[in-house]
């Protein structure tokens, strides 16, 4: 219980920007039960009394009574939509700022720290897990503090009309409102962690069935990834299901406490009464007004109910965010480069422990404005290079970018200084343009065109009916293989880097087309350094005027092109 406390203490510290929004929602909710207590006391004493004159034919002023129902009615119906509209507002304020907070934490994370985790389990993170923390302020804090504040007023209200009355439901609210919440909590926590680790799990598999049709058909294993989607379904629905009966079981028992309250308190003033204490028109007032007492607790079994899952989500999100970066930037600025060369000395790189060295004691100078290709079969460490560039991971050894460390230099300022064209570059969900307009946002028409052009693909968008504004499709899927990698390759080059590492950069391009490519690249590279990384000879000796052959993690220079 204390962990969980703990939780909550520091998603409210997170969100604490937001207390402004939230608080205005309670006191809006605050407003609302404590209204629609009143209407139910004076509409009981109202309707009493007025039988009573009625039946005696006495008096009445009914104006003034009336008067307060309509107040109570209208503030009550005021109250309650306030309360949803300000309530909705800090939670959406909330998710935003939770997500924010979430994304700085992961974005200083180098891949090797995220490589145990699958795409799915982090989206899942940033938009499931976060989702479910809203019922942490919707659900479990605003209630919470309704109850507290309307269950005192409303008790020290009875307590000057009728004693009594006041204790029979101050301890009937305990119960219902305290104890029954409190084993709800207890019972529906288990289940409620399980229905989301296992949400979690089953939003992996289908992201791994979508994405992995093909495979999954052509190896003929479909229908048992489905059985297995199916058997996590169950597992889902079974949880789910034991944490709604719990809350259902907590729904009935407040309702039987509401309906004690009623019945205790009509007793109990009926009593009054007859000894004289009480005016008869008070005991439907004191009745109804304990009756109504409970709509402050109301919330509170659904709310114990989320319990479980709330305390799941934000464990495995604080299990993401905690995570300590590896790559701690360092104190200073960043030094000024002389120059774009590179020195690699010595440069030794594991991907774990007990793996073979991805590059073992590599050496490799690359001078100032040279083209240089590292050659090599798959597997051999080419793609580690510009990991190591990027400060994705640790290494041993020491590389040197302008005359100085590369550890000396801001995360930022390396990727600025450094463009990569990664095998597994990534194409988002939308137009080329939006795509362009990710790595240089201040980018003109113009300058968009003139990457296009160099990476080939300029003809191709001006040949499409809406151009710059075509949608590419998820990861770049309404684009062929080979234009989504010049699409990359175009966005690296309008960031304009001082140094330019191209990995595979004809992969899925017919010949053709990739001397074109490589021929272009050359002239928009001319006197500023670049780095090839292929497997294939004849583009390496088209393109570099120095080549390297890299196997097994080492180094061996191939030959010197002249090149005119």
């Amino acid at each position: 219980m204390n962990s969980d406390i703990a939780i909550l203490r520091r998603l409210f510290a997170i969100a604490h920007r937001q207390w402004g929004w939230m608080l205005l929602a309670a006191l809006a909710a605050c407003v609302t039960v404590l209204a629609s207590f009143s209407l139910m006391a004076v509409a009981g004493w109202f309707i009493a009394a007025m039988a009573i004159a009625g039946t005696t034919t006495g008096m009445m002023n009914y104006f003034l009574p009336a008067a307060g129902i309509r107040f109570f009615a209208i503030l009550r119906t005021g109250g309650r939509y306030l309360e949803r509209v300000l309530s909705h507002e800090a939670v959406f304020r909330v998710l935003a700022e939770l997500r924010l907070w979430l994304f700085h934490r992961l974005e200083p994370l180098s891949p090797g720290q995220l490589q145990d985790r699958r795409g799915a389990d982090l989206a899942s993170s940033l938009q499931a897990d976060v989702d479910t923390l809203q019922h942490a302020f919707l659900r479990l804090g605003a209630p919470l503090v309704v109850a507290l504040g309307c269950g005192i007023a409303m008790v020290a209200v009875l307590a000057l009309l009728h004693p009594p009355t006041a204790l029979v439901v101050a301890a009937l609210l305990l119960c219902a409102g305290g104890a029954v919440p409190a084993m709800a909590r207890r019972a529906a926590s288990a289940p409620g962690a399980q229905a989301v680790a296992t949400r979690a799990q089953l939003r992996i598999a289908i992201v791994d069935l979508v994405q992995g049709a093909a495979d999954l058909r052509a190896a003929g294993a479909g229908a048992r990834h489905l059985q297995a989607i199916e058997a996590l379904s169950q597992t889902l629905v079974g949880a789910q299901r034991t944490a709604a009966v719990h809350g259902a079981f907590a729904e009935a028992a407040l309702g039987l406490a509401a309906g004690l309250a009623l019945w205790s308190t009509a007793l109990l003033c009926v009593a009054g009464v007859a000894v004289g204490q009480l005016a008869p028109a008070m005991v439907p007032a004191l009745a109804l007004a304990a009756l109504a007492s409970f709509e402050a607790i109301a919330p509170l079994p659904a709310a114990m109910q989320r319990w479980g899952e709330v305390m799941g989500a934000a464990r495995r999100l604080f299990a993401i965010a905690d995570t300590q970066p590896d790559m701690i930037p360092p104190p200073g600025p960043s030094p000024q480069p002389v120059d774009g060369g590179l020195v690699f000395s010595s440069v030794r790189l594991r991907y774990a422990p007990d793996a073979r060295p991805a590059l073992d004691g590599l050496d490799l100078t690359v001078a100032d404005g040279r083209r240089v290709a590292i050659l090599g079969p798959s597997g051999a460490g080419k793609s580690s290079i510009p990991r190591l560039l990027l400060r994705f991971w640790e290494y041993e050894g020491e590389i040197r970018l302008g005359g100085h460390d590369l550890r000396l230099y801001q995360p930022q300022d390396l990727r600025r200084l450094v463009g990569v064209v990664a095998q597994e570059a990534h194409l988002f969900n939308g137009s080329i343009r939006g795509n362009l307009l990710m790595a240089a946002p201040e980018a003109s028409a113009a300058d968009m065109t003139a990457a296009l052009q160099t990476a080939q693909l300029a003809q191709l968008v001006q040949r499409l009916p809406e151009g710059l504004d075509t949608f590419v499709g998820e990861g770049g899927t309404r684009l062929s293989a080979g234009e989504a990698r010049r699409l990359v390759i175009a966005r690296t080059l309008l960031r304009a880097p001082r140094i330019l590492v191209l990995d595979e950069p004809t992969e899925n391009l017919d010949p053709t087309t990739a001397r074109a490519l490589m021929a272009s690249l050359a002239a928009a590279r001319a006197g500023r350094t670049t780095l090839l990384i292929t497997h294939d000879p004849a583009v390496a000796f088209a393109f570099a005027e120095e080549i390297f052959r890299l196997e097994a993690g080492t180094i061996t220079r191939e030959s010197a092109v002249e090149t005119g």
